[in-house]
């Protein structure tokens, strides 16, 4: 999170301690569109991260702004880095390419967005017809396949619909939402989470530039920042490298 939004966001919070926590989600959000350079977590839940202004559609012990994700209200040209993990597979399928164009049009120029805990639908699919080891119990079964499709809401029942996955992803859907997004450069890659079987690679992600870069370069900056997160939210040495645009 910049200093100056930070500074914003405390001088609001001393100020309207005791107003309407949607006054003060307000104030925050007119702090958010007057900066610049930020770096910003979408759909942070209740994971907050140093260093960025944590983003989701509900109030949690995570969130620094609350905001609609599916239309994100920011300035153009503010944002340097656009950060999520487990978060775009929650949208709406007609919310996906508003949103990614939303975000792209926000980027600074050099700007980056990169999307990471995205279900893997094409190989969710192989796994459960080669009876792979399972996430949960011996084998790939029906029930692991649902908590990648579905994400098995019925853990959330307070907020079901919004833990519901509404889509379902592999590269080339992927490729089509970039493309038609406008980001010229980009990146796809499969990868195990940490803790789950190596065998059974069944999450993606993507690394997109708002301009030109080659391949290699942007495979670089892309497992350069991924490296924080090893072991944590990614292991590292199971990238695949699925398809790109350069």
């Amino acid at each position: 999170m910049s200093f100056v939004l930070m500074r914003a966001i405390r001088q609001v919070s001393k100020h309207l301690v005791r107003a309407p926590l949607a006054l003060r989600n307000r104030r925050r959000v007119a702090a958010l569109q007057r900066d610049g350079s930020l770096r910003l977590h979408l759909g942070c839940g209740d994971d907050s991260l140093t260093g960025f202004v944590n983003v989701d559609y509900r109030q949690t012990q995570g969130t620094d702004v609350v905001m609609d994700l599916a239309l994100p209200r920011l300035a153009a040209g503010s944002v340097a880095f656009a950060f999520s993990h487990a978060f775009f597979e929650h949208l709406y399928r007609n919310a996906r390419l508003p949103h990614l164009q939303r975000i792209r049009h926000s980027l600074e120029p050099r700007g980056v967005c990169c999307y990471i805990g995205i279900p893997y639908f094409r190989n969710i699919a192989r796994f459960y017809l080669e009876g792979a080891p399972g996430i949960v119990g011996p084998s790939f079964d029906l029930f692991n396949v649902y908590r990648y499709t579905h994400g098995d809401p019925e853990h959330a029942p307070g907020w079901w619909l919004g833990q519901l996955h509404k889509s379902l992803f592999d590269e080339h859907e992927l490729d089509r939402l970039l493309r038609e997004s406008g980001f010229l450069s980009f990146v796809q890659f499969s990868y195990v989470y940490p803790g789950e079987p190596k065998e059974v690679p069944v999450t993606m992600g993507f690394y997109a530039t708002r301009d030109a870069r080659g391949t290699n370069q942007l495979r670089e900056d892309c497992t350069s920042f991924l490296a924080r997160f090893d072991t944590r939210k990614i292991s590292l040495a199971t990238i695949e490298w699925l398809g790109e645009k350069t």
